[in-house]
């Protein structure tokens, strides 16, 4: 049975305008992010096709960043030096089509799920051990479903629904159950385009250890970056991530 119609449009709707909607301004000042150089790199998706991004860092601990559905890793660019300066490697990187693409296909979903599968292996040739996988929306989808079989050593999914019906893709049961590091669930308590409760549905059936954390916002993923939470959010990342992932 498919999901509510209401809820599936506010899910279509972080894929197929790109969650173009803002997120409420800042109020507070937030610190600046430490700098640190970036390489840019391609690498080759699980089928094949070529995908660019940028790496930072050097050290044997990997975490990746993937995009929500409109594609765009500006958020993640600014959140990616921070993590860097305390010894990880950091890959952002893009999907396989264009940033806030006016339509979305099964395809490109199915795509975004292989682009996340070439990132690890990446990563894994340029010599990381362990590798973290976090992911907003889209990407905390694609995260969700490869974390298990890719033997993650930490995950963390940002505002994520358990499937999007109409672009044939779903996180099954069986990729949850896989994953075996320490997982964080973050949802806010009034978004609007993937409702907090489908993401905790996610968090109920993934294995222990885990964790919920949830914002008194509307924001939606990485657009969380761009509120008076902003300072919180990232501290909680880089907390989880240093504590169950150290560099």
């Amino acid at each position: 049975m498919r999901r509510p119609m209401l809820v599936c449009q506010a899910m279509l709707a972080v894929l197929m305008v790109g969650c173009a909607n803002p997120a409420p301004p800042a109020t507070e000042p937030t610190s600046p992010a430490p700098t640190a150089a970036a390489e840019s790199v391609t690498f080759a998706a699980a089928d094949g096709v070529t995908v660019t991004g940028r790496l930072r860092g050097t050290g044997t601990t990997a975490v990746v960043l993937s995009n929500m559905g409109d594609n765009d890793p500006a958020a993640w660019e600014r959140f990616a030096p921070t993590l860097a300066a305390r010894g990880y490697s950091v890959l952002t990187y893009s999907y396989r089509y264009p940033v806030r693409a006016p339509s979305f296909t099964a395809t490109m979903a199915k795509g975004a799920v292989d682009d996340l599968r070439g990132a690890v292996a990446f990563v894994r040739a340029r010599r990381a051990s362990r590798v973290v996988l976090i992911g907003a929306s889209l990407g905390g989808m694609a995260t969700a479903k490869v974390a298990g079989v890719l033997t993650a050593e930490a995950v963390v999914v940002i505002s994520a629904p358990a499937d999007l019906p109409d672009f044939d893709l779903r996180v099954e049961d069986a990729d949850l159950s896989a994953i075996t590091g320490p997982s964080l669930f973050i949802a806010t308590d009034n978004d609007t385009t993937v409702p907090a409760v489908e993401t905790r549905r996610l968090f109920d059936l993934a294995p222990q250890p885990k964790r919920w954390h949830s914002f008194a916002s509307a924001a939606h993923g990485t657009q969380l970056l761009d509120t008076p939470f902003a300072e919180d959010f990232r501290s909680l990342l880089v907390d989880f991530v240093t504590e169950v992932a150290p560099a």
